[in-house]
């Protein structure tokens, strides 16, 4: 009875939001013709202008975050108004043109793996370090070794630390550094997990997909992200470069 209440209510909440949009579309379609009914050539002409006007503007902008996104790459650092575009871009530009390369695999993966790296940049461009304590390692889950019983996602601390993965001698290394360490089970728990830790800096591990969203997603905390390695295929039995996360985080610690 419960999961028929739930379908029904999730179909009607389908149904208003379609005919919300319908709405919209309709509304638009009405001033539009009105529009066409009233307007005069001088009209025509202006509105072409405001076109030509706006795709120049968003061409020029785009040409501007292109060169500052391509230099900050190549120099590894940024600051001033480069900073400012190369955010800019990572925002807007770099998400379009991931759009537009989505039926290419190899080539999505190569643009998220570049928006990972500029990202990392960004962090290092600014010049900050933390505390130990205001840090936060977030692992994915799949890091586990799938022949494992124990469910480090519950409570990290009953990793038996027998080696089959490199869970153990990661909660090794964020004990003896005094960070704290997560392992999330999907993006809905980390982000959980982020409301209530509420660190200064997240050092997360995950494939390129997954950290790309999540680093759109986390907001007005840095996110250094740390691709790992998928030698059984996505999501089954993965591997870090643990030596990649020590790097990190003496680079960005006090």
């Amino acid at each position: 009875m419960q999961v028929r209440n739930l379908e029904q209510s999730n179909i009607k909440a389908f149904i208003r939001a379609t005919l919300i949009i319908l709405a919209a579309f309709t509304a638009l379609l009405v001033l539009f013709c009105l529009a066409y009914r009233n307007a005069s050539i001088n009209d025509y002409n202006k509105i072409l202008i405001l076109l030509i006007a706006a795709i120049s503007i968003c061409m020029f902008l785009a040409v501007l975050m292109s060169v500052a996104i391509a230099y900050t790459y190549k120099r590894k650092k940024t600051d001033g108004i480069f900073l400012v575009l190369t955010k800019l871009g990572m925002l807007v530009l770099l998400p379009l043109v991931l759009l537009l390369e989505k039926a290419n695999n190899n080539t999505k993966r190569n643009i998220q793996h570049f928006y990972i790296e500029l990202n990392n940049i960004l962090v290092d461009s600014d010049n900050k370090r933390y505390r130990a304590q205001d840090i936060m390692l977030l692992l994915p889950h799949c890091l586990q070794n799938n022949e494992c019983n124990i469910k480090v996602t519950n409570d990290s601390k009953l990793c038996k630390h027998c080696g089959r993965c490199k869970i153990g001698a990661l909660l090794e290394f964020a004990e003896q550094k005094n960070i704290s360490i997560f392992i999330a089970t999907g993006g809905t728990v980390a982000r959980n997990i982020i409301k209530k830790i509420k660190p200064k800096l997240i050092i997360s591990v995950a494939c390129e997909r997954d950290l790309m969203s999540g680093i759109a997603d986390v907001r007005g905390i840095p996110v250094v992200g740390v691709v790992n390695k998928t030698p059984n295929g996505p999501c089954f039995n993965t591997d870090v470069d643990i030596d990649a996360i020590k790097k990190r985080v003496e680079q960005l610690s006090l």
